[in-house]
């Protein structure tokens, strides 16, 4: 059906803008002095003649189809036509003229009381009937998350729902989705805070609007009364404190943070914080998550070095990293948590939870870590060996083991161990990722130890005393657990036909059995293997690599940054460079200790596939076809759309729950292995 809307009428020389509209005609406005307005000779827009009178008209929607065809050819006859009026009187009417041609052509003229008794589907008061409220989403309604607009059912009204629009903008079909009672629409259409214009439109209703407010970021659980939002707006509203951080990363490596935002106790007083909270957890619009003890985070004083200065939490609205210059500062990546230090050396900067969406505070009883262990390490073989502490040979090494999520701070004077003391396990990443240096035991000692991490009390101190005995032998190789790798090359599993014992609830529990079984994963230990765990990207090319029997390479200098020949993981990345496996990123980089994203894991395991022989490529449509299966396809980057779409249709990685793909997404160690099985299953059918 053509549909047209005259916009302006420019009276001594034509209609203008008798162009196709994206509505069709349901009502037509009377004139009035917002319908019909005099305006300047700016807005003409042949602006080399002059204009003496510009009348605008708001043609709206007419009722009936057929009314809008035959008002189209009793009118115009084409999409525009010209008009000449050179009396000023003439000019003056002629929108009034047709405006009562209209009415008088459509039967639209007659009174309120005969449209009843004739039974006319317009409503008398308007011409429109009354379409049902909507409701706006007040659940936890922040960016980057769907809204729920909900309304008391009408089938005849939602059957006749014809558009969405927001913000005067009309929404493509797929992002919203219609319901009883209810109105889904999309998260990607909400990307800033602030408050939306919605409105439904259905054909012989008028429109249905409301106001939804979108927050920047909400503050929820039941250690407050009520759930609270934000919006950026709002925020800037607030009284404003600046702070420069100094914070350590787990390298590690001492760096600044100057942020400016709202102070976090600010935003808990207008929430409202029960007597009763005990924990706090900051969670980004990508999932990673913060958690602290409201008496650790708000109740500790903490610091910025070196001068010691005593600093609040701070919700950053704007910051810059690496920087002390706050006209460096800027929006990227805001919200932002920034805290100080306790002590100088604490490892604070991957508590900086970014994009920050979520502030839950609940009355959960704080946890307490597990206290440390201690190994005694093999000198010929490295090995490591569980030990309580007695008589060791001089020259012993020790080491001390403890949940990763912890750092581990000791003493060998004899003094107890606190925030102050040298941290065993300081490196986190970086070259020296996972490696510590042993203690070596030289004389009599004793180590006292302490596991420290944030959201539960710390350990207990744990002491090992060791005495020198020189007449004890080595360490019986028959005694050694635990493999000693660097960071990365995990214990090897079912070598003895031990099984993980922390998979057997795990969905993808027999795709790491049967990944271990031919040793291609490996565990974190020798009976565990932690599948919610993250794996970065240097990981997951390592295990394409060792999947495809690709023999380690050997990469050339200044090949990747920030990847170094004595790296563990160098020989993987120059083989799955070599085959195109892994492309890098801006700058010479590869980034091997980051966290690796679902669409970056798609876009490897797809590559793979053709270093494998599958040299599948899709049409257009064929791509299309396969990203649509994903609700939040416009979500994935365009770089690795195509590799998702062949990656879907192998059948080697799958949408989530709900039907996102989750692009941005961190992958966990239980969904690479089962990505991992069904790769080998695709390029290779005796794999099973």
């Amino acid at each position: 059906m053509v549909i047209y809307t005259i916009k302006h009428i420019y009276a001594k020389y034509y209609i203008y803008s008798a162009e196709p509209s994206y509505k069709f005609f349901k009502q037509f406005n009377t004139l009035d002095s917002n319908t019909c307005s005099k305006h300047t000779n700016t807005d003409n827009p042949n602006p080399g003649q002059k204009t003496l009178l510009r009348f605008t008209i708001n043609i709206t929607q007419f009722a009936r189809d057929t009314s809008v065809m035959y008002y189209h050819q009793y009118f115009f006859g084409g999409e525009m036509f010209l008009l000449s009026l050179e009396n000023k009187i003439l000019r003056a009417l002629f929108p009034a003229v047709i405006a009562l041609a209209m009415l008088l052509s459509h039967g639209f003229a007659q009174p309120a009381g005969a449209a009843e008794a004739a039974g006319d589907t317009l409503l008398s008061a308007g011409g429109l009937k009354e379409a049902p409220a909507l409701a706006a989403d007040a659940a936890q309604n922040v960016i980057r998350k769907p809204v729920e607009l909900t309304f008391a059912d009408d089938a005849s009204w939602r059957g006749a729902i014809s558009g969405v629009s927001v913000d005067g903008a009309a929404l493509e079909a797929g992002k919203y989705v219609i319901d009883a009672g209810k109105i889904t629409i999309d998260k990607s259409v909400f990307r800033t805070s602030g408050d939306y214009a919605v409105a439904v439109q259905a054909g012989g209703y008028a429109d249905a609007q409301v106001t939804q407010k979108i927050g920047l970021l909400y503050i929820t659980g039941d250690g407050v009364p009520r759930e609270i939002v934000f919006t950026r707006a709002e925020l800037a509203a607030m009284e404003q404190e600046r702070a420069v951080f100094s914070a350590t990363n787990d390298f590690p490596a001492d760096l600044t943070v100057a942020a400016a935002g709202v102070p976090l106790r600010a935003l808990l007083a207008q929430a409202g914080v029960k007597p009763e909270a005990r924990m706090i957890t900051f969670t980004g619009s990508d999932g990673y998550k913060a958690e602290f003890m409201i008496d650790e985070l708000l109740k500790t004083k903490r610091y910025i070095f070196p001068d010691k200065t005593e600093v609040e939490p701070l919700i950053a609205l704007e910051r810059a990293e690496r920087s002390t210059d706050f006209s460096q500062v800027s929006e990227q990546d805001t919200p932002v948590l920034c805290i100080g230090q306790r002590a100088r050396t604490e490892q604070t900067l991957l508590s900086f939870v970014k994009i920050l969406q979520t502030i839950t505070v609940t009355t959960d009883a704080p946890g307490q870590w597990a206290g440390p262990t201690a190994q005694i390490i093999d000198p010929a073989t490295r090995q490591k060996a569980a030990t309580p502490g007695g008589a060791v040979k001089r020259g012993a090494q020790i080491a001390l083991a403890g949940d990763p999520k912890t750092k581990i701070y000791y003493t060998t004077d004899g003094s107890a161990p606190d925030l102050d003391s040298e941290i065993y396990n300081a490196h986190g990443c970086g070259p020296l990722a996972g490696q510590a240096e042993p203690i070596v035991v030289q004389t009599d000692t004793t180590v006292k130890a302490k596991a420290v991490g944030y959201g539960k009390r710390d350990s207990e101190v744990v002491a090992f005393t060791f005495t020198v005995d020189d007449t004890q032998p080595d360490q019986s190789t028959d005694e050694q657990v635990v493999e000693d790798k660097p960071a990365g090359q995990e214990a090897p599993a079912a070598e003895k036909g031990t099984a993980f014992t922390d998979i057997q609830d795990s969905w993808a529990r027999e795709d790491i059995e049967f990944l271990a079984a031919r040793k291609l994963i490996h565990g974190k230990s020798d009976t565990t293997y932690e599948p919610g765990s993250e794996i970065t990207r240097a990981e997951f090319a390592a295990l394409l690599v060792r999947a495809l029997g690709l023999p380690e390479g050997v990469l050339p200098e200044g090949r990747f940054q920030d990847v170094a020949a004595a790296d563990w993981y160098a020989g993987s990345v120059a083989a799955a460079a070599d085959e195109k496996i892994i492309m890098g990123c801006a700058g010479g980089f590869f980034r091997p200790g980051a966290r690796i994203t679902r669409e970056e894991m798609a876009a490897m395991l797809a590559r793979a596939a053709r270093a494998a022989g599958k040299e599948e490529t899709l049409s257009g449509g064929g791509l299309e076809q396969q990203l649509a299966r994903f609700k939040d396809r416009q979500l994935i980057s365009p770089w690795a759309a195509e590799d998702v779409a062949m990656a879907a249709r192998a059948g080697i990685i799958e949408g989530l729950p709900g039907g996102d793909f989750s692009p941005g997404a961190y992958a966990d160690r239980a969904q690479s292995a089962a990505v991992l099985r069904r790769f080998l299953t695709y390029i290779d059918s005796n794999t099973m």
